[in-house]
C-alpha cells in the first residue's frame, strides 16, 4: 500500500472563497483539491493528482475523507475520463453533468 498522506485543509478566507485540501507526503505534495464547504455539504471543483503519484489511492482517501465529515458531496461538472473515478467512489451521475454521494440516512 502507499503512504498514508497528510491532508491540511487551508481555509476560505486566504483563497477567494475556496477551501483547499493539499494532499502531502513527508517530502513532496502529491495533490490538492479545491472545494467548498457549507454546513453538511462539500462541493468539489477539482481534484488533482500528480500524474506519476496517480493510482496509489491518494484521491480515494481524500474523498473517503470528505465523506466522513459531510453527509452531501457534490463533484461539479465531472470530467468524461473522471466518471470512473466518482462511480467507483459511490457517487451518482446528475442530470446536470455533476454527479452526487448521499451519506445513507440523509
Amino acid at each position: 500500500m502507499s503512504q498514508i498522506p497528510k491532508l491540511t485543509i487551508t481555509p476560505r478566507d486566504s483563497l477567494g472563497g475556496y477551501e483547499r485540501i493539499d494532499i502531502d507526503l513527508p517530502d513532496v505534495r502529491v495533490g490538492n483539491v479545491r472545494c467548498r464547504f457549507m454546513g453538511e455539504k462539500a462541493i468539489v471543483y477539482s481534484i488533482n493528482v500528480v500524474p506519476e503519484c496517480q493510482g496509489n489511492d491518494y484521491g480515494t482517501i481524500t474523498i473517503d475523507m470528505l465523506k466522513s465529515r459531510f453527509s452531501v458531496i457534490i463533484a461539479d461538472r465531472v470530467r468524461f475520463t473522471a466518471r470512473d473515478f466518482w462511480e467507483k467512489m459511490g457517487f451518482k451521475e446528475l442530470s446536470d453533468g455533476n454527479w452526487e454521494y448521499r451519506r445513507r440516512g440523509s
